[in-house]
């Protein structure tokens, strides 16, 4: 049996994994038999340090350190084993880096247009160029009022939920919260050991938070084992859950 640890992008919370969380946890069959297992044991949506309910608090000064020891500590809680280690673009380099640190590595990485930057750069070094622009607007936007930096509703569906139907965008807007500032301006250090464990990353292909040519580069620079492309914007689990369940399925 499997576990999976699902960790969400910036600004977002376990809420964005709900319906994969389904999908993974449904039985194989209709009506369910009783005595038939499941494929996937247990699926732990996380959410990060100054997201989800947390997000009432300082999200912006949460750290790069208290995020991973968060994941790392999610791991120990539940005892998670023969694990399933998923992360959803930013949380691409929190995952890796977590991973590293773990008694006993997962037994599968796989990253979702995550976003992994060049050795001791920052993760919004990794976007791309227009979301760059636009973050930096929206910071400084942000710093004149005095507020949170949370992204605005346009951005989201331009950036986050471009292809998404405008209704399903509508029921999810409210769910976005503000921004891990200090996070993103991390600079990401990953040793020079390789990956502890068989890399999965899925390439979306209309994506437009993170190229999917950068994404490619990312997987491939890793040396990742399998690419998957799924024909998505940056929120793949709000679009098309069914797709990317079946490619986490694949390693229950």
């Amino acid at each position: 049996m499997t576990d999976y640890l699902l960790v969400h992008g910036a600004g977002q919370g376990a809420w964005v994994w709900g319906r994969v969380w389904g999908l993974l946890t449904a039985p194989q069959e209709h009506p369910p038999k009783l005595h038939r297992a499941r494929k996937a044991n247990r699926v732990f949506p996380l959410d990060l340090p100054g997201h989800g309910p947390d997000a009432e608090g300082d999200t912006a000064a949460v750290r790069l350190e208290e995020c991973v020891q968060s994941i790392n500590r999610a791991v120990e809680r539940e005892a998670l084993h023969d694990l399933v280690l998923v992360g959803h673009g930013f949380s691409g380099s929190l995952v890796l880096q977590a991973a590293a640190e773990l008694p006993q590595p997962p037994k599968r990485i796989v990253l979702v247009a995550g976003i992994v930057p060049a050795q001791q750069r920052t993760l919004i070094s990794a976007y791309s160029q227009r979301a760059r622009i636009g973050y930096r607007l929206f910071s400084f936007l942000s710093s004149l009022s005095r507020q949170e930096f949370k992204l605005p509703s346009y951005a989201i569906y331009s950036y986050l939920c471009n292809t998404m139907d405008t209704m399903a965008v509508v029921q999810t807007l409210g769910f976005f919260g503000p921004l891990p500032t200090r996070v993103l301006k991390s600079r990401i250090s990953l040793g020079e050991n390789g990956l502890p464990s068989p890399l999965t990353y899925v390439v979306l292909t209309q994506d437009k938070v993170i190229a999917p040519d950068a994404q490619k580069q990312t997987a491939e620079r890793f040396g990742s084992e399998e690419i998957v492309e799924i024909e998505a914007c940056h929120q793949v689990m709000l679009q098309k859950p069914e797709q990317l369940a079946e490619v986490l399925l694949r390693y229950a």
